[in-house]
């Protein structure tokens, strides 16, 4: 992922880089330096390769949708209010899983003691 993706993906969900540093549980500065070229951790990479707009990436060719027409990556609509409800979801997954890795450390560093 590249600071282009970065900013091709903030853009095409039609989001500021404010919103879209919320959405990500970053600051807007850290989205900025991302699209100057900064490192982008590896967890944020995995969300953002998510977040990409082009479902044929990911189902292969034509999709039909629940009124029986075609659609192609180049024509999908996305509402805002879809992207935002699924970048807080992301955001909020992601969140779960740093508490998660904190009593898991938590949990080794005691077994770690307990050996000793």
């Amino acid at each position: 992922m590249n600071e282009l993706e970065v900013k091709e993906i903030r853009e095409k969900m039609g989001l500021s880089q404010e919103r879209f540093a919320k959405l990500l549980g970053v600051t807007a500065r850290t989205v900025q330096n991302w699209e100057s070229g900064g490192v982008i951790p590896q967890t944020k990479q995995e969300i953002l390769h998510e977040m990409t707009i082009r479902p044929q990436s990911y189902f292969g060719g034509e999709q039909q949708n629940v009124n029986g027409n075609n659609i192609a990556g180049s024509n999908v609509t996305v509402h805002q209010t879809d992207t935002d409800k699924l970048l807080e979801l992301l955001a909020s997954k992601e969140a779960s899983l740093a508490k998660a890795q904190e009593h898991i450390d938590r949990l080794m560093d005691l077994i770690e003691k307990m050996q000793k």
